[in-house]
């Protein structure tokens, strides 16, 4: 990714690009912050539609599923970017990193209140650190979706088949 192809794609100057943006990883961070805040706002609002934390957990998987899985592109920048372009590819400040946590807070924080509101004693999964666990297990879900049909070996299990059995896992847990 050069500016250069950036610019020429968005349909200006790369003057023009650096009017918009400070350099190329201001341009790379508000791409992927755009994508996360989207998806993000998409996830809160699917799980307050959940009446149980395994509901909860199941609408974050969904929707990062049918989020991103049409859209590969979108969920390798938003989350293989930074690690294949390395430490001196991208470097984010303080104050970019503090935009992007709310958004976690957005995507977790009502699944773990639905959890919250279940558990009664200990040994119990941390309900945030649940919702991260669900939340993993879809981008996980994802990266094996990528590596496999970029080689045109599509996975075995449909998507909704995989969801359904992250789903379905979660829930159990949930339960005990």
């Amino acid at each position: 990714m050069t500016l250069e192809a950036v610019a020429s794609e968005a349909g200006i100057s790369k003057t023009g690009l650096y009017y918009y943006f400070s350099s190329k990883d201001a341009l790379v961070f508000e791409l992927v912050f755009s994508t996360l805040e989207g998806h993000a706002q998409a996830v809160q609002s699917a799980v307050a539609t959940a009446e149980t934390g395994g509901e909860a957990l199941g609408a974050i998987m969904r929707e990062t599923v049918h989020a991103y899985a049409p859209k590969m592109d979108d969920f390798r920048l938003a989350f293989m970017f930074g690690q294949v372009a390395g430490s001196a590819g991208v470097q984010w400040s303080p104050d970019q990193f503090a935009r992007i946590r709310p958004l976690n807070a957005m995507i977790f924080s009502g699944a773990a209140a639905l959890i919250e509101k279940r558990q009664t004693g200990g040994g119990k999964i941390e309900p945030r650190l649940f919702a991260f666990l669900a939340y993993l297990s879809a981008l996980g879900l994802l990266t094996m979706k990528g590596m496999v049909e970029a080689q045109g070996d599509p996975l075995i299990y449909s998507d909704e088949r995989l969801i359904d059995g992250f789903t379905q896992l979660f829930a159990a847990v949930d339960r005990s």
